[in-house]
């Protein structure tokens, strides 16, 4: 862990017109990353990378994040609403890491921004002393089942052109996909983990910039709420490789400090997200980096090991079912919808399902009714029939379809597991990759390998009854998910369309509708 150089601080500060608001205890978000609160002299560079997370009440809650190349002084967001000037001052906390490949500093700053007024818009600036702002906008979430939104989702985006060696994936869908899902004017979006690829690069901290700088004409103005998949465990930051992730976002708590954001919830209207870390339980030795292995220095020495299978003793799955279980009996929540990267279903011959999701998520999903799961990893788009339990005698514990109807769902009946994995990656699984009849892929064991050797996947073929639909028309592409609380009959309903696009082609059309159904949580 690294050296912790300050404490948070809470202060509350009035400007001229605007209402008290306290400034965050960011300690909260007490991470492997270093938190520094008395910040050099002056330096000026302009704020950068500019983000927005919601805390674990989105109606309430609101984090702005950003980056510098160097140290900064006096750290601050300016906030108020639109026409009312920007009376509220709050101070931000800066976190470092050191980017064990390239021996880069890393500073962001995070200021916590809560007691926010529901359903409302903000406008906000952030500064550094000597330095020209930055601004931006958002919306809180509107409370309960006060009224509808809508919220979009893909994973695997990379960037959208190469940096330093060109290692790291990169295509100009990673670009073209944000304006799309702008135009759509979603309250926030959900990433699925493989956000930029750095641990394959040779430049992972210019893979970060270039990342955040892509994607901040729209994570200004909404949350972008990630999940970690397995390139963003970066071998050599922290004990389980993700010091840079968890540097440069503030997500909720867990209620642990070293796992802070591997891991977290939220509650946006009547629905409670849930972001897991899938590394943790996959059979699959995904984090595997042959250029970090080559040119870290002292690999060897320092036992580095990206093999992090089993990384939080329990933890995770301990905390998911109490969250679960939190969810499943709260009034005031009707749908569970978990964001992970891995996947527990896919008909390709790519990566291939895991069996350690199936073993450890899939029986706490059964048991306190998730709704739906949206994941990455494979890339391409595929969505499954409501599935709960096995069927009888599958050795690979293949989920059990409940329903037939891929039109509209009742989820009541089983999760909807949905593939989102054409965000941007310039390696889309292949047509060639599909079977047909379709046929399921499972890992269902890894073969010998140490820090120094990848394990290859060990897999096998399964019927694949959950399959409701896979797309094999356009590579790259998104969802987007409009929720309605007040569906008739006592219903509530989100209605989810797919959106795909061609390599090199800013045209993302609509591919496949379905809507998911059930009855109000009374």
């Amino acid at each position: 862990m690294a050296e912790k150089q300050g404490v948070g601080r809470r202060q509350v500060l009035r400007g001229l017109g605007g209402a008290a608001l306290a400034a965050p205890v960011l300690g909260r978000t007490g991470t492997a990353a270093a938190l520094v609160t008395t910040p050099d002299a002056a330096g000026a560079p302009r704020p950068e990378q500019l983000h927005l997370q919601f805390g674990a009440d989105a109606a309430h809650e609101m984090t702005v994040s950003w980056a510098a190349p160097e140290r900064v002084a006096r750290p601050v967001v300016r906030l108020g609403r639109p026409g009312h000037g920007l009376g509220t001052l709050v101070h931000a906390e800066e976190r470092v890491y050191t980017e064990a490949l390239t021996g880069e500093r890393v500073f962001t700053y995070h200021a916590e921004l809560p007691r926010l007024a529901s359903g409302s818009s903000y406008t906000y600036r952030v500064e550094h002393r000597g330095a020209e702002p930055l601004a931006g906008a958002f919306r809180t979430a509107p409370r309960g089942r006060s009224r509808g939104f809508r919220f979009t989702s893909f994973g695997d985006q990379a960037i959208p052109a190469k940096v330093g060696q060109g290692l790291g994936p990169a295509t100009p869908n990673a670009g073209y996909i944000v304006d799309a899902v702008d135009r759509l004017d979603p309250l926030f979006h959900l990433l699925n983990g493989d956000l930029c690829y750095a641990n394959v690069s040779d430049a992972p901290v210019e893979t970060w910039r270039s990342f955040f700088a892509n994607n901040q004409r729209s994570a200004s103005r909404r949350p972008w709420m990630p999940c970690a998949g397995n390139h963003e465990s970066e071998v050599g930051n922290g004990p389980h490789g993700y010091l840079a992730y968890q540097t440069r976002f503030a997500l909720p708590g867990n209620g642990t400090r070293d796992f802070l954001g591997n891991w977290y919830a939220f509650t946006v209207g009547a629905i409670r997200v849930i972001s897991l870390n899938n590394d943790d339980v996959c059979l699959q030795d995904g984090a595997f980096s042959a250029y970090r292995r080559d040119h870290i220095a002292g690999y060897d020495a320092k036992g580095y090991d990206p093999y992090i299978r089993g990384y939080s003793d329990g933890a995770q799955k301990a905390w998911l079912e109490r969250t679960l279980r939190a969810a499943a009996h709260d009034p005031d929540i009707d749908w569970i919808i978990v964001c992970m990267h891995q996947v527990a279903m896919s008909s390709a011959h790519f990566n291939g399902a895991d069996l350690g999701i199936r073993r450890e998520w899939l029986p706490l999903f059964d048991r306190y009714g998730v709704d739906l799961v949206l994941a990455g990893h494979e890339h391409h788009f595929e969505r499954t029939f409501p599935v709960k339990g096995v069927l009888p005698g599958s050795t690979l514990l293949t989920p059990a379809p409940q329903a037939t109807d891929a039109a509209v769902i009742d989820t009541t009946k089983g999760a909807v597991h949905m593939i989102i994995g054409g965000g941007g990656h310039s390696a889309a699984t292949p047509w060639s990759a599909f079977d047909a009849p379709n046929d399921g892929v499972v890992i269902t064991d890894v073969g010998p390998g140490d820090p120094r050797h990848q394990r290859a996947s060990k897999t096998a073929t399964e019927p694949a009854p959950w399959s409701a639909y896979r797309d094999l028309k356009k590579p790259y592409g998104f969802a987007s998910f409009d929720y309605e609380p007040h569906a008739p009959g006592g219903n509530t309903e989100i209605t989810v369309t797919h959106y795909g696009a061609d390599l090199g082609s800013p045209n993302y059309e609509e591919l496949d509708r379905f809507v998911l159904r059930k009855p109000r949580h009374h």
